[in-house]
This record gives structure tokens, C-alpha cells and sequence, in this order.
């Protein structure tokens, strides 16, 4: 039955996922299904037909997203009441069956079977208890923790009620059974459910408040107590202004007391015996305006962040600073719940990324009304969301996003058999539409930190609760919008197709939501007829659907494809297109992708393989401070150069999938030897072997090292008995060879690798293997005051850009979307079409907050 039910679930997904807004179709699918699965299973197959149904109820629940956005809450409502007249029905036939079976049943139906009923009862309980102690270490594991009160209410309140008696009466009305048995199982069934309804059910109330568990957890009524006293802000700042207002002078305000906010909690302290309203401070000024919900947004700035993070260098609070701050905006904490216990703190902070958790879960389903992402996108978050529930954790949250951006094992297997056109096709295909994905779960991810922001400018009272706690939650979200707004960074810039046919799709589904507001709209003044509307608002939720599980049409001449990787290599885009066939073609066989998390170079491996990252971020975490490499880096190359030493650190694919080309010694000999490529190549070179070894002597960051390099530096390459003076201040680096230093009139022989800052002129006499940089302090400067500049994740020319993507934004906003019906039964339209953000829209880079990261963005 259960099996039956599952692949009956799979269909039904499946059919309903092909049908969008169909509000008629949808419903009637879910009620035919309902009877064409029981009847099957029933008679058809002969296996439990309630099973099966419940079963394929769990799995379309699972995914319950293949409904429509606009046909949900219709569809919820009417399930709710059939549902309720359906329980009415149930009880009433198994009362007039189990009254009808009475009659002339004295032979089978004795006192003793009352007493068996109760027996049967209490046996049942203790059945649920022992099952409860048996499969509890298994839901720990899940990450849901018990206490021995909620295990206490778990085991009574196994209420038998309506699925019991369905499937009683399936065995009363089998006549292959005896007809005795069948009034035995029919009296001590509804028995052990009328017992459980009368004693569990009226019961349980009266157990959870006496384990006291009505409460809630002791933070839990912290988080409540905060949020009932922003309630009460707002409340008072709304009643203050009609005091003011000569529309409501006719108002009795004494008797509007009674239905003001400290009224009702009075109430609900009187019902459950709490102090929640004594706890509530009663120094606030009713007069005082809500600043954090009276400002714009745009009045708000952050704190700059660098394109380079060092832990050192963060703010302790990530707070949002007001431009025009007031004393009187000032929201000083309202309760002193200061708690030096670890357990305590653990546990406010568990409550707070509950909360947070929901107000994600919350936002990406107003992505989806929105169009924005996919049902199947909507699929992956809202499973993420909840394990991370389960386990309290943000960082759960992100590692199953980045989960997904793992290749299939059936793409990797297809991508191992290239040998064939049509099986390339087929796979490039599928890696095309796998970028897709990655692309939109970074953007819905990323998206999703304007709820974040606004939580913390809307709602002040939660730093009421701690905030330290509470600044290290907002750090950590930040931390993550940060990978993930640098991850977005690099798939905008290596797939390029694929990120402007998610751009494309994105606003197309936005504009196509705003047109149907604007149909409903003009339908409601009378601008259109019934037919009209309906004509238009169908083609609309065609296309709508279209995009949903179609594709966006490409131009005759472009191809749904991936972009060779070679043509991201920063190195041959100055060649004539025969060196760079010519470069192509012995690269090929050097190309290498990486799941995410996969180790490329272990700390201190000897390196016989260097990676030319071409797509994705390369994490080297060492003993100071992580770096993340992007397009152009060449890892583990300085430890190729030299032969002697190790790799500097530990090199990991991080964030998404990385596309290499290795590098072996023999083909670094062949770079170093081409003239229009050596340069390049030694630039990279000595970036690592200062960056690994000298990072303390420079004050500067890998982006300004990297500009000092390429720009800024004077290159000295085998010039055999040539002489340089340096003056102080000066700095010499010495990657290769051998060099003569004279000072007051003293020689001295350097041997690579070697970094010398001048504080005294100094001559140096080079030879036919040196390899020499050198630069001045004011270069250093130069290059330090890029700092307050946002550097290009390209290599060329490290051009000064925005870390910001264009991409069609949410503000974060609750917009609701009107279904098609008629206009006596329209939810309310959408009031202000300025909550869509649908031209490119750019945030600039000083409304960042700082993390604790370091990146290198070239």
C-alpha cells in the first residue's frame, strides 16, 4: 500500500507541476486522484487503500510547491472544510453501523468486551511508549531534541479518531470476514477512539500546563517579550497621532483602552498564568515616532567594506548607521536579561536563527509569488531551511545550498564518455542547465539579505535580547551574503549565457506578475470586459508558465552552450588567433574540473602539479588568514618554480564547481620561455612567493600587491652584467639567480629568494639567471590608496568597478498577487509598484558590511 501510494505521489507531482494557476483543474485533480488511488488500491490491486493514501499525501506534502502560488491558499481552505465535514460523516456512519451491529448481537458483544476495550487502551500507551523510548536516540540524530515532558505529552496525546475508524469500517463492510470478528473489531475500535477522545483529548490541555510547557522555553519568552514591546511601540506611536488628528476627536479614549495591546496581554497573562505584561517597560514615550520604521531606507548607510577581509579589522557591531542619527531616535534596552550561563546564550542564540531561519524560509516563497526562481529552486531552499531548523545552524543552511552546485554522478559519468557528438551535446546540455540552478539559488540566497537588513532596521527590540549575541547572528548572515555575493561575481563573469538567460527569465516573470496586477486593475475600473481580461491574463500565465519550465529563446546564431574555458585565460588574450589555436590545442588535454570541497594541493605536499584557474574560487587556508583565488591565479606555482619548496598552504575548491588547466614544469618552462608570456607568468610567480613568505614586510593587500607587479614595478629579466642603483626606501626582489649587492664598498652575493627594503643607496651587479623586481615606497603608497576602490575580478588592467552584480533586485517587501477570478472575490492588488526593482540596479559598494575573509579578486 505505502509503495503504491509513493509512486502514485511521484505522478501526481508530476502532472500537477505542468499546470500553472489553473485554480478549477488543480483542485479537481487532488479530489480525483483522492478517490481514483483508494479505489485502486482497494480493488484494483488489493492492498491498503488508506496507506496508500497516506503515503502519496506525505510525498505531495514533501512537494507541495507543484501547486500553484496562486491556487495554494484557495486549495488550503477548501481541503480545510471538506476535511471537517468529511471527520462529521465518518464518526456519523461508524455511530449508525456500530448502532445498527448492536441490534441482536448479545451472543457476540459481552461486559467483558468493555473491560478487553479498556485493557486494549491502556496497552496502547504503553505500546506508544515503549516506541517513543526505542526510535528516540534515531529522531535525536534527525536533530529534533526531546525533553522527558515533551515525551511525556508525545505518548499521551495519540489521539485515535478519524483514520481509525476508516479503516474499521473497511473491515466491518468485508464480508469475507467473519461476521463476529467484524463487530468485535468495530465495537473495540470505536471504543479505544470514543476513550482517547474523551480522556486524552480533554485531558491534554490540562498536562501541558501542568508540565508547564504552555510557556514555551525560557528564550523563547525573551524573543516573545521583545516582540510584543515593538507591537505596543508601534501601537502607541499610531494612537498618539490620532490624538492628534481631528477626525477621531469624537473617540472615547477611556473606553478605547480597553482594546489596546496591554489590555489583551493582561488577558493573556490572566489565561496562562504569566508576567509578560509586567515585564514590559512603561518608560517608553507614546510621543516618540518609530525612527526605524519612518526613515527610507535609502537614508541608511553601511559600513565600507575592502575587497580584502582580515578578520582584525571588523567592526564589533555590523550595525546600520543612520545619516541624520538623533538622541531621541535612540532604542535603549527595555528589560536587563544579561546571563552570564554558557547554556543560556546558546540557547538565545539557537532562538534568534529559528527566527531568522523563518524569516528566510518566509522571503523565498515571496520570491516564488514573485516569479523570481522556479518551484524546484523553491524545493531545494525550503528543505535547507528546515534541516537548518533542526539543527539551529546558518552555516547547515548554506552548506546544503552548495550542496547542490556538485555535478551529478549520471552528468559526471555522461562527461567521461566524449568521444561521441551526440553524447557531447547531450551533456553540455545538462551542464548548462546545471549552471542555471547554481546561478538562481545564489541569487534567491543572495536576495534574500534585504529581509535581513530590514529585520534589524525594522524590528530594534532584538538587540534588546543580547546583542552580542545578536551582532555575531548579523555577522555570520553577512559572512555568508559575502560568499555569496563573490560567487555571483564569478559565475556573472564565467558563464556569461547562462547568467544573462537567468537575468532575462527573472525580469520576464516580474514584468509578467506586474502586467497581471495591471489587467486586474483595469478590469476592475471597467476598461476591460469579462472576456477581455480573461483572454489577456490567460496568454499572461502562459508565458508565465513557459518561462517556469521552458527556456528563454535564444538568437538565431547563439547556441545553449558553455563558453570554452580557454577563452577565459588572461594570458593569450593579447595573441594572434593562430598562437592562440596553437595554445588551445596543447592546453586541452591539461583541462580539469573540481567538485566543490575537493582538496586540490594538501599544506606542505611537494607540488609536481600547478592549477591555472580558469572558472570558480580556490580557498587557501594557512596559519594566518584565508585567500580565495579566482580566474588567472595560478596556485601552488611558486612551489613549482623552485623545486625545494612545499605547497604554502591548503587549496580547496570552494563555493562552486572550478575548472583548471594543470600546469607541470615542463609546460612552465615552456610559458617562461615565451617571450610574450614570461612576463606574466613571473608576475604571478613572485605575487605567491611574497604573498606566502613576505606578507608582513608589505602593507599591502593581494590586490594592490598584484597591481604593484603588473604596473608599478621595474622587471629585470637575464641581463647579464648589467648594474642598478636603488635609492633608500627603495625595495629589491630577487626571484631567480644570483646578484651582487655593494655596499660601502662591500660585496655581498644574494641568493634567491630574497626581498630587500633599502634604507642606504645601494648598487647591485646582475648576471644571465637573475630575476629582478624592483620598486619604490611611493609605489607602495600608490597602490595602498587603492584600497577604498573595489578591484575587478579580471585580470586585465585592474579596472575599478562596483563588487555589486546587476541583477534585478526584491526589495523584501510583502506584495501579493491577485489569482484570476472574478473581481467580488480579488484579494487586494499591489498598492505601490515601486517595491519592484526591475531596471539593473547597482548597490553601491560602501553599503557593504565587513567579514571575516580575505579574497583576492583577480
Amino acid at each position: 500500500g505505502p509503495a503504491f501510494g509513493l509512486v502514485c505521489g511521484i505522478i501526481s507531482v508530476f502532472v500537477l507541476n505542468q499546470i500553472n494557476n489553473e485554480l478549477e483543474v488543480e483542485i479537481t485533480i487532488t479530489f480525483g486522484l483522492a478517490y481514483l488511488i483508494f479505489y485502486i488500491a482497494d480493488v484494483e490491486i488489493g492492498v491498503s487503500a488508506v496507506l496508500a493514501l497516506v503515503a502519496m499525501g506525505l510525498y505531495m506534502s514533501k512537494y507541495k510547491y507543484c501547486i500553484s502560488s496562486n491556487v495554494q491558499p484557495v486549495m488550503a481552505s477548501v481541503w480545510r472544510i471538506t476535511t471537517y465535514f468529511i471527520n462529521i460523516l465518518i464518526f456519523t456512519v461508524t455511530g449508525i453501523i456500530l448502532a445498527k451491529s448492536f441490534i441482536g448481537t448479545a451472543s457476540s458483544i459481552t461486559s467483558k468486551d468493555f473491560g478487553y476495550s479498556i485493557i486494549l487502551y491502556i496497552i496502547i500507551h504503553i505500546g506508544r511508549i515503549v516506541l517513543i523510548i526505542v526510535l528516540y536516540p534515531l529522531i535525536k540524530c534527525t536533530g529534533v531534541h526531546l525533553s522527558w515532558k515533551e515525551c511525556i505529552i508525545l505518548a499521551w496525546s495519540g489521539l485515535r479518531g478519524s483514520m481509525a475508524l476508516i479503516l474499521v469500517l473497511i473491515v466491518s463492510l468485508d464480508t469475507k470476514i467473519d461476521l463476529i470478528i467484524r463487530d468485535r473489531f468495530l465495537f473495540h475500535v470505536s471504543m479505544i477512539v470514543l476513550l482517547t477522545l474523551i480522556i486524552n483529548g480533554t485531558s491534554s490541555k490540562f498536562l501541558v500546563r501542568i508540565l508547564g510547557l504552555h510557556h514555551g522555553t525560557k528564550e523563547s519568552d525573551i524573543v516573545l517579550l521583545q516582540a510584543l514591546e515593538h507591537m505596543r511601540r508601534q501601537t502607541s506611536w499610531k494612537l498618539s497621532r490620532m490624538k492628534q488628528d481631528e477626525k477621531f476627536s469624537d473617540v472615547d479614549w477611556k473606553m478605547l483602552n480597553e482594546y489596546l495591546p496591554h489590555k489583551l496581554l493582561e488577558e493573556l497573562d490572566e489565561e496562562n498564568n504569566t508576567t509578560i505584561h509586567r515585564q514590559l517597560s512603561t518608560n517608553t514615550d507614546h510621543d516618540l515616532p518609530i525612527s526605524s520604521n519612518r526613515n527610507n531606507h535609502n537614508e541608511y548607510e553601511l559600513l565600507t567594506i575592502p575587497t580584502v577581509y582580515q578578520t582584525d579589522s571588523l567592526p564589533v557591531t555590523p550595525v546600520i548607521r543612520n545619516k541624520h542619527h538623533n538622541d531621541e531616535d535612540t532604542l535603549l534596552p527595555i528589560v536587563n536579561i544579561r546571563n552570564p550561563n554558557d547554556e543560556h546564550d546558546k540557547n538565545i542564540r539557537n532562538e534568534l536563527i529559528i527566527r531568522f531561519l523563518t524569516a528566510m524560509s518566509h522571503d523565498y516563497e515571496k520570491q516564488w509569488y514573485l516569479g523570481m526562481i522556479r518551484r524546484q529552486t523553491l524545493d531545494i531552499l525550503i528543505k535547507s531551511i528546515e534541516q537548518a531548523k533542526h539543527k539551529c545552524s546558518l552555516q547547515v543552511h548554506w552548506k546544503l545550498i552548495v550542496e547542490n552546485f556538485q555535478l551529478t554522478i549520471f552528468l559526471r559519468f555522461l562527461m567521461k564518455f566524449n568521444y561521441f557528438n551526440f553524447i557531447n551535446q547531450w551533456t553540455n546540455q545538462l551542464l548548462f542547465n546545471h549552471i542555471f540552478q547554481t546561478i538562481e539559488l545564489m541569487l534567491s540566497f543572495h536576495s534574500m539579505e534585504t529581509r535581513m537588513d530590514n529585520i534589524r532596521l525594522n524590528f530594534p527590540e532584538l538587540a534588546n535580547i543580547n546583542e552580542r549575541i545578536m551582532n555575531e547572528v548579523c555577522k555570520e548572515v553577512k559572512m555568508y551574503q559575502l560568499n555569496a555575493m563573490h560567487i555571483l561575481l564569478d559565475l556573472q563573469q564565467s558563464y556569461r549565457l547562462c547568467w544573462i538567460l537567468q537575468m532575462t527569465r527573472r525580469c520576464a516573470q516580474m514584468l509578467l506578475k506586474y502586467e497581471s496586477v495591471a489587467i486586474i486593475q483595469l478590469y476592475e475600473t471597467g476598461m476591460l470586459e469579462e472576456n477581455e481580461y480573461s483572454h489577456i491574463l490567460e496568454l499572461i500565465e502562459n508565458k508565465l508558465f513557459a518561462l517556469e519550465y521552458g527556456n528563454v529563446k535564444l538568437l538565431k546564431n547563439q547556441k545553449r552552450i558553455l563558453e570554452n574555458p580557454f577563452d577565459f585565460i588572461p594570458y593569450f588574450k593579447s595573441l594572434s588567433p593562430i598562437e592562440k589555436d596553437k595554445w588551445k590545442c596543447q592546453m586541452k588535454s591539461k583541462y580539469q574540473w573540481f567538485q566543490p570541497g575537493t582538496i586540490l594541493l594538501q599544506k606542505h605536499q611537494r607540488v609536481s602539479n600547478a592549477y591555472l584557474i580558469v572558472r570558480g574560487i580556490v580557498q587557501c587556508k594557512d596559519d594566518i588568514m584565508p585567500i580565495y583565488y579566482k580566474c588567472g591565479s595560478i596556485v601552488g606555482i611558486d612551489a613549482l618554480f623552485t623545486e625545494q619548496s612545499l605547497s604554502h598552504g591548503v587549496y580547496t575548491a570552494h563555493g562552486g564547481l572550478v575548472e583548471t588547466y594543470l600546469i607541470d614544469k615542463l609546460l612552465l618552462n615552456v610559458f617562461l620561455s615565451d617571450e610574450k608570456l614570461s612576463r606574466s607568468i613571473y608576475n604571478e610567480i613572485a605575487f605567491h612567493m611574497i604573498m606566502n613568505n613576505y606578507r608582513k614586510s608589505l602593507n599591502l593587500t593581494p590586490p594592490q600587491l598584484k597591481m604593484l607587479l603588473n604596473e608599478k614595478a621595474i622587471f629585470y629579466k637575464n641581463q647579464s652584467d648589467s648594474s642598478i642603483h636603488l635609492e633608500t626606501n627603495q625595495r629589491l626582489f630577487l626571484l631567480s639567480g644570483a646578484i651582487k649587492q655593494y655596499v660601502n664598498e662591500g660585496e655581498t652575493i644574494l641568493n634567491s629568494i630574497h626581498l630587500n627594503i633599502l634604507d642606504t643607496p645601494v648598487m647591485y651587479k646582475l648576471n644571465s639567471s637573475s630575476i629582478i623586481y624592483t620598486w619604490s615606497s611611493d609605489d607602495e603608497v600608490y597602490c595602498s590608496n587603492i584600497k577604498k576602490f573595489k578591484i575587478n575580478f579580471s585580470n586585465e588592467n585592474n579596472q575599478i568597478i562596483s563588487v555589486e552584480p546587476f541583477y534585478p533586485l526584491y526589495l523584501g517587501n510583502s506584495i501579493e498577487f491577485t489569482p484570476r477570478r472574478h473581481s467580488s472575490s480579488m484579494t487586494r492588488p499591489i498598492e505601490n509598484p515601486s517595491h519592484f526593482q526591475l531596471i539593473p540596479s547597482e548597490i553601491e559598494a560602501s553599503n557593504r558590511l565587513k567579514s571575516p575573509t580575505e579574497f583576492v579578486t583577480f
